[in-house]
């Protein structure tokens, strides 16, 4: 399994149920929590050595058919998220820490049946990690 897969997998495993990583599929009742992890970045290394330090990124779309809504399942994610270890076999990481977030927005997805349109808003977190040597 790929660093990308462990470690997406421990932070998808903190956050609210529901949440997906990836698309959410089309026939997904809302809400919709979907989930983006990137690929660890090297953020610490010393002249011809293997990296020391990783950062990763977690994006964090929330979208419901209102406002109110958006925004008690955005508040709900970050408390789930924000400070969290993920744990992940191989690897020691910090705590996920909140990077922003913004506004709910309308987007020009409408909601069948309601003449409504999807609202939605982004959170991001980062999280830094490192690889458990080998013994």
């Amino acid at each position: 399994m790929s660093a990308y897969d462990v470690l997406a997998k421990a932070v998808l495993a903190l956050a609210p149920a529901g949440t997906v990583l990836g698309e959410v599929p089309d026939d997904t009742v809302l809400p919709w929590r979907s989930m983006r992890v990137s690929i660890p970045g090297v953020s610490e290394r010393s002249e011809a050595s293997p990296p020391q330090g990783y950062t990763v990124r977690v994006s964090l779309l929330i979208s419901a058919g209102a406002d109110t809504g958006v925004l008690r399942l955005a508040g709900e994610a970050t408390d789930a998220l924000e400070g969290a270890r993920p744990v992940a076999p191989g690897w020691l990481c910090g705590p996920l820490l909140s990077r922003g977030s913004s506004q709910p927005y309308s987007t020009d997805h409408a909601i069948p049946g309601t003449g409504r349109h999807l609202v939605s808003v982004p959170l991001s977190f980062e999280f830094t990690a490192s690889r458990i040597p080998e013994v």
